[in-house]
């Protein structure tokens, strides 16, 4: 059987015990680095990485920017993880990407990787849109910094920034963005990602503004990215050798629907209903079919009801909102904020209303208060339209394809018609039963025949106008509009064909039954009041419902613009 032999001591004389103590008393690799860095006064390689920062502050006329030489850049996202680590950022949350691009022949493919981040641009749309003054673009350095503290989670910067650099924070309940590690350049010392990549192709340099103004004139700013004459952004990215022109993104042939954002779609289509609703009664009530009896009776239940569903489309707004509570600040960016605007515009909308639906009711046992009733719901109706004109401007100014000034402008005014019209009607018959002078006969004869006609040409032209965006997938550039046009035939293509459905059923099919149920001029037939209730009720539910995923789908279908490469959101 073996032995177990002890161990031979060194052949030096010195004894196992005074070997063993002698290893403890070595620091290994990682110790030794730790302690290198506890002892040293400035951050190691300080001399080195400050060379990739300006050793001034911008002068007048000038601001820091981004510079990006893409002949280094391989690709390891150091930079990103850098930027994630040292700014404490969630798991899905990312200031600065890496995309891809792709071009040159079979015979010379190029890949090129491509960092990017915000661009602190001259002109940022993010700064102009938010109505809470929540981003400030120091007059010293450039840096477009988001201030958290003001922020109440609107989202419109995401919206507003061809880039899509601001980013949401659900858990904080705002948004967030790359502020170019404005404290460690303060102190001399460069951005994480500056410091993080390998290969120095990131640094920070001090542009001229009018040089990148007239830089922008040109629109060569990166292969595929927005137009820089929309922000004018100050990122350099610079290459010795030329890139192929047929350069494209890694994704360029992708097509991801987008964030639906709900609350937007209720608010949207009760706003543009309540607004619809007092257009439409203000004319019926002072049309030439206009009487006292009809004044009486129906002219209250259409101030009430445009009343109560423009409230609640109001209130829908709020749920959109990452931190509600602070809603109040939404009126700060009225100098250049379309929401703050459409925002104001319907608090006016909302108090000439109340106003309205008060007198109206007082109106009944008071007529000296009629002259005043009819002043009142003419301003609703008015301020109402110049609101719904401002949640037109909103989404043009993001400058997205799909939401262009004539889409989105038909698209929103036509829903006011399209939901006014049935809710009118259905409201006069509703009031029918609190007055037994009116009938539904008495109602439809006067006016419901015509109000029928008007709602199959509001639904039949705004049908069309949906269906025209399906012309763009016969085009041969693989542009933001194809990308639309095949969400709706894709991805989202079974919601776009109940939407069809609904609205020709609600719009199209009911109303004609309703105009087959014509009586004769003598009264010798008459409508049946439950009948006639029942299809009304039908088509406004469908048309409603429909209008709902119209307006989903023009959130989700409409394709944001961003950096080459990047990640989308």
């Amino acid at each position: 059987m073996p032995t177990l032999e002890a161990p031979a001591a060194p052949e030096s004389g010195i004894t196992l015990v005074e070997s063993l103590l002698a290893e403890q008393q070595q620091t290994t690799a990682v110790e030794r680095f730790a302690q290198q860095h506890e002892q040293a006064s400035e951050p190691l390689l300080a001399s080195h990485y400050r060379d990739l920062i300006p050793l001034s502050k911008p002068k007048p006329g000038e601001q820091y920017a981004f510079e990006v030489d893409l002949d280094v850049c391989s690709g390891c996202k150091a930079c990103v993880a850098a930027c994630h680590n040292l700014n404490g950022l969630e798991e899905a949350e990312q200031w600065r990407n890496v995309g891809m691009l792709h071009g040159g022949s079979e015979q010379l493919p190029v890949l090129q990787h491509v960092t990017t981040a915000c661009h602190h641009c001259i002109d940022p749309a993010c700064l102009s849109g938010c109505p809470v003054l929540a981003y400030d673009k120091d007059p010293l350095t450039g840096i477009v910094r988001h201030l958290d503290d003001q922020c109440i989670g609107c989202q419109y910067c995401i919206f507003m920034c061809p880039y899509d650099v601001p980013q949401y924070n659900p858990a904080k309940g705002i948004v967030r963005k790359c502020d170019m590690c404005h404290d460690r350049l303060a102190v001399g010392e460069a951005p994480a990602c500056v410091q993080s990549c390998p290969n120095q192709a990131i640094s920070i340099r001090t542009v001229n503004v009018e040089s990148v103004i007239e830089a922008s004139e040109s629109n060569q700013f990166l292969p595929t990215a927005p137009e820089p004459g929309i922000t004018l952004p100050t990122t350099v990215y610079k290459s010795k050798k030329p890139l192929p022109r047929n350069m494209l993104p890694a994704d360029y042939y992708s097509a991801d629907r987008q964030h639906s954002h709900l609350a937007l779609v209720v608010m949207l289509v009760f706003t543009q209903l309540s607004v619809g609703a007092f257009v439409v009664g203000q004319v019926l009530v002072s049309g030439a079919w206009a009487d006292p009896l009809m004044l009486a009776t129906i002219r209250p239940a259409y101030a009430i009801a445009g009343l109560l569903v423009g409230l609640v489309g109001m209130n829908a707004a709020v749920f959109h909102l990452g931190r509600p509570l602070y809603a109040f600040r939404a009126l700060l960016g009225l100098r250049t904020s379309w929401l703050s605007r459409e925002i104001l515009a319907f608090s006016v909308f909302a108090g000439f209303a109340i106003a309205n639906a008060a007198v109206v009711w007082l109106a009944k046992d008071q007529p000296k208060l009629v002259y005043l009733a009819d002043g009142l719901g003419l301003m609703t109706a008015l301020s109402g339209i110049v609101a719904v004109l401002c949640s037109v401007m909103i989404y043009v100014k993001t400058r997205r394809p799909f939401w262009s000034l004539h889409r989105t402008g038909s698209g929103f005014l036509l829903t006011s018609a399209v939901l006014g019209l049935p809710i009118a009607l259905l409201v006069s018959l509703v009031a029918c039963y609190w007055n037994t002078e009116l009938s539904a006969h008495s109602i439809m004869q006067l006016y419901g025949q015509s109000i029928c006609r008007w709602i199959m040409i509001a639904v039949a032209t705004k049908l069309s106008l949906e269906a025209s965006a399906l012309v763009w997938l016969q085009g041969r550039q693989f542009s933001p509009l194809k990308r639309t046009a095949l969400l709706l035939t894709g991805e989202l293509s079974m919601t776009n064909l109940l939407r069809f459905f609904l609205g020709a059923m609600g719009g199209l099919l009911l109303p004609l039954v309703l105009l087959s149920e014509k009586a004769s001029i003598s009264g010798a037939t008459s409508y049946q009041p439950l009948f006639i209730g029942l299809i009304v009720l039908l088509s406004t539910v469908l048309l409603v419902v429909g209008e709902m995923m119209e307006r989903y789908l023009f959130f989700a279908a409409s394709v944001a613009p961003k950096m080459p490469g990047a990640t989308g959101t």
